[in-house]
């Protein structure tokens, strides 16, 4: 069986950020693009200024996501549809009310 792929950079009107974190999920930064601009460009642009500042893309970012390093350092960076600062469960559970 397959698995499915889902677009991260597909038109959609939920809102979107892109975060950078550290390496213990500490939020460094958030952007957040306009509902309908092209995600893929947002996110490009974002690691076009991380790497102004020094920092080196570790891959190509294509599945909404990449390490960036600079020096000793590494940062992820993320297009994603939840809010970085909701204080919601990130995952499901099956035992939960």
């Amino acid at each position: 069986m397959g698995r499915a792929r889902r677009n991260v950079f597909a038109t959609s009107g939920a809102q979107h950020y892109i975060v950078v974190w550290d390496l213990q999920w500490r939020i460094i930064d958030v952007a957040r693009p306009r509902r309908g601009d092209d995600l893929r460009t947002a996110l490009t642009a974002a690691i076009l200024g991380l790497e102004r500042d020094g920092w080196v893309q570790e891959s190509t970012g294509e599945f909404g996501f990449v390490f960036v390093s600079r020096a000793n350092e590494r940062r992820l960076v993320m297009l994603t549809a939840r809010d970085p600062f909701a204080s919601a469960a990130q995952s499901f559970s099956p035992f939960d009310a």
